[in-house]
């Protein structure tokens, strides 16, 4: 039973110069700018070169809360994105 931790617990997995996270969105996209190819692809990588300072202005974890926000992802025990109001 040999488990690794990391040195630092309060900084992020990096890949490359990239965090978890931007490495993920990074990868996608030039997968599907890959396969769609011409100047839509062209224009997602020019999308994405402005995406990454852009969230690096923002916290950690920005990128879940985001997704949760335009409801592609469901926080499990949190009302969804369009609640206004909730009672515990």
């Amino acid at each position: 039973m040999d488990e690794r931790l990391p040195q630092f617990l309060h900084k992020p997995v990096q890949i490359l110069w990239f965090d978890a996270q931007e490495f993920i969105v990074v990868t996608s996209t030039i997968f599907v700018a890959v396969v769609v190819g011409g100047l839509v692809g062209w224009s997602l990588i020019g999308v994405l070169l402005l995406f990454i300072p852009w969230k690096r202005t923002k916290p950690r974890g920005f990128i879940p809360h985001l997704a949760w926000r335009w409801g592609l992802l469901r926080l499990p025990h949190y009302p969804g994105p369009t609640q206004t109001r909730f009672c515990e």
